[in-house]
């Protein structure tokens, strides 16, 4: 059994699927917090003032249903992995639904404990995953403005003072200032190259999940 505490928001309004779908997570993990929503409005309320898990959306609502619902659910998630829970048998719309940001979609009347856990976990670790996928690209493109921006300036400066260098005739005080300018530059340079050597470093767990997601 999962002795992970995960915090469950689940936005039912039908007590018999709540008390359903409580029993399965209780199945397979120790400890979930569980908390529901019986419309859009309470589930707005509780993603405003609390961080989940995981979502578990039922689509029919009494204020609101379909895809404006799992939009605005998945606007509303903070990113939070919405599990799409249904009793309508629509292939076309389970696959809009994912497009739509759900990460999975389940029908009710196909529900275990065991497939419910799976989604869940799934879920989650897709989320970490695509999370520390962004953040190396983010990495990425701070890399990309430090090369072309601030290593431009250094390496410009050290070329420069080397053609003065070459042109100075014998003048030591002259040759002293290219040589200190010289060395501000080739630290200068070497800032950048330690910076970008830092943001390469990729910790082993963000590389792990970065590389389950292509698993």
């Amino acid at each position: 059994m999962d002795k992970n505490e995960y915090k469950v928001l689940v936005i039912e309004d039908n007590n018999g699927d709540f008390a359903l779908i409580e029993d399965f997570l209780f199945e397979q993990i120790e400890t979930p917090v569980v908390f529901i929503a019986n419309s859009f409005k309470s589930a707005k309320m509780c993603l405003k003032k609390d961080r989940f898990d995981i979502i578990l959306l039922d689509l029919s609502l009494p204020d609101k249903t379909g895809e404006s619902l799992i939009r605005d659910i998945v606007a509303l998630s903070a990113k939070t992995p919405v599990i799409v829970l249904t009793g309508y048998v629509d292939f076309s719309f389970g696959v809009k639904s994912l497009s739509l940001g759900a990460a999975d979609y389940i029908l009710k009347d196909d529900l275990t404990s065991m497939s419910l856990y799976k989604s869940i976990i799934y879920s989650i670790e897709r989320k970490k995953s695509i999370k520390a996928v962004e953040d190396q690209n983010k990495k990425l493109r701070e890399i990309s403005w430090i090369q072309s921006h601030i290593m431009r300036a250094p390496v410009a400066r050290i070329l420069g003072l080397i053609t003065i260098l070459k042109d100075l005739d014998g003048d030591t005080i002259d040759q002293g200032q290219a040589l200190d300018y010289l060395e501000i530059s080739a630290n200068d340079l070497d800032a950048a190259i330690r910076d970008i050597t830092q943001k390469i470093a990729v910790p082993e767990d963000s590389a792990n999940a970065a590389e389950g997601v292509f698993s």
